[in-house]
């Protein structure tokens, strides 16, 4: 009887043992966080979409960061995780990309564009991802963060879906959505669903996501019109 005890203590400790691994560095969708920061007092946690901009400039830039924070099952902070930022397809044909990035980034074979960073100690990284134009679709951006280690998106760990970009460049020449440069071409499209009422409302200038183009979104828009970020870029197809 002694002898069985000792067994299934030995199993029931190998079984949380076991238990531990398996969570351990397995980043967590729902202990894991997002965030959009646009400056220093303006961050948006979890937002429901995904807001891009031109380079900004010299520095200091208030530019739109997408800040990820990995944790595991248990909570604990995950260090040297791969995040990757993927869009999809279509936007990667349609948006104008900047040729410069702060991450690695590169076109997978189905045509999709992906960025990724490793998270520091403290299970934190930013994506400053410079790019002009609007989007909206089914999962057009997907954030996902795998082991550490570990560099294959595939194998990694979704963590939140988006159906919507933003940005403050949106419009360029013939009618294209953009064109890499943030300025008065972008500014009377920003004026028309600002002034315009309820039925000129587009989630390409309502950046904060709150079902309002109004001065919320105006302070973030002037913010980068002020600095007149621009960048050489490649498409939209035009």
């Amino acid at each position: 009887m002694a002898r069985f005890a000792r067994v299934s203590l030995l199993l029931v400790g190998m079984g949380l043992l076991l238990g531990t691994v398996a969570f351990a560095n397995v980043p967590d969708p729902v202990n894991s966080g997002v965030k959009l920061q646009f400056n220093a007092t303006n961050t948006i946690t979890e937002p429901v979409r995904i807001v891009n901009v031109p380079v900004n400039g010299p520095s200091p830039q208030n530019r739109c960061e997408i800040e990820v924070t990995v944790k595991d099952a248990a909570g604990n902070l995950i260090n040297n995780s791969t995040v990757f930022v993927i869009f999809s397809k279509g936007a990667t044909d349609t948006l104008c990309w900047c040729t410069t990035q702060n991450q690695t980034t590169t076109v997978l074979g189905d045509g999709k564009r992906e960025f990724h960073a490793n998270t520091n100690a403290s299970g934190f990284v930013e994506f400053q991802i410079s790019a002009g134009g609007c989007w909206d679709a089914s999962a057009v951006v997907v954030i996902k963060a795998g082991a550490p280690g570990n560099t294959d998106p595939n194998a990694a760990i979704q963590l939140r879906t988006y159906n919507s970009i933003a940005s403050m460049d949106n419009a360029g020449a013939g009618g294209a959505i953009c064109d890499g440069a943030v300025n008065t071409a972008d500014l009377q499209k920003y004026a028309v669903a600002h002034l315009g009422g309820a039925g000129a409302y587009s989630t390409c200038h309502d950046y904060n996501a709150d079902g309002a183009v109004n001065t919320a979104d105006l302070q973030l828009y002037g913010q980068h019109h002020s600095r007149a970020p621009n960048c050489a870029h490649t498409g939209p197809k035009w």
